[in-house]
């Protein structure tokens, strides 16, 4: 059997507590993990410095969606929840999907527990020739690829 060839993107899907495609998005970063290292300093039997690297803690990075400016407010709604409720009430699990130009999906990464710590609206400018963008930034608890 052959293997599949990569596909280009066309966009990303965020899904979030069960609602698909709660919105559609140009650009995403932040689909990463990385385990911090300790360095652990002994002495060998022969009374040599030995330097053992071993695992400290796992950071998740913020997710970060883009896209161009619509009539829908649910991203926004959820960053006022954060405002007037606080983040314990926004929390939620979620997912991004790249969507393929037919609109299959190529690949799903789920994050748990996370709320929007930043959401920036567009820059106005009426003499631009650019579409407006507005950007969500995403905290969580952990990241997997399905």
């Amino acid at each position: 059997m052959p293997a599949k060839e990569p596909r280009p993107a066309s966009h990303f899907r965020l899904d979030l507590g069960g609602r698909q495609g709660v919105g559609m998005f140009r650009e995403c970063s932040g689909l990463d993990s990385e385990t911090s290292v300790i360095e652990h300093k002994s002495i060998d039997d022969n009374g040599r410095p030995v330097v053992r690297k071993v695992p400290g803690e796992i950071k998740w990075s913020n997710i970060t969606l883009k896209r161009g400016v619509d009539e829908t407010l649910d991203i926004w709604k959820w960053r006022e929840q954060v405002i007037q409720e606080g983040p314990d009430k926004s929390r939620t699990n979620g997912s991004v999907a790249l969507i393929d130009y037919s609109g299959s999906t190529i690949a799903t990464w789920s994050f748990d527990q996370g709320w929007p710590i930043k959401y920036t609206g567009a820059t106005l400018n009426a003499g631009g020739n650019e579409v407006a963008v507005e950007e969500i930034q995403i905290c969580h608890e952990g990241l997997k690829r399905l």
